[in-house]
């Protein structure tokens, strides 16, 4: 007996589990940053001039790490500014 011969069965749909009407997504609170996240930003991105110092090939992308350590402590250092534990 050849398979196309063969009567086709049909297979039932499966039954999901009603989902919930949908929330909105609350936002939790900014990340309130230490000294010790200052000192660890100011450490990535002497690390990162470091790497792209090194780097022969002078491609843009090579600089990417370093601004966005850059942009990470100047996040850090305006946040502690704002909350009065760093002084200028």
């Amino acid at each position: 007996m050849t398979t196309w011969n063969r009567p086709r069965t049909t297979i039932p749909p499966k039954r999901r589990a009603s989902k919930g009407p949908r929330k909105k997504r609350t936002r939790s609170e900014p990340r309130q940053y230490t000294i010790t996240d200052l000192d660890r930003a100011r450490d990535r991105v002497e690390a990162a001039k470091r790497r792209v110092d090194s780097d022969r090939t002078n491609r843009p992308h090579s600089r990417a790490g370093l601004e966005c350590a850059q942009r990470q402590l100047h996040t850090i250092e305006s946040d502690l500014r704002a909350r009065g534990l760093l002084k200028g």
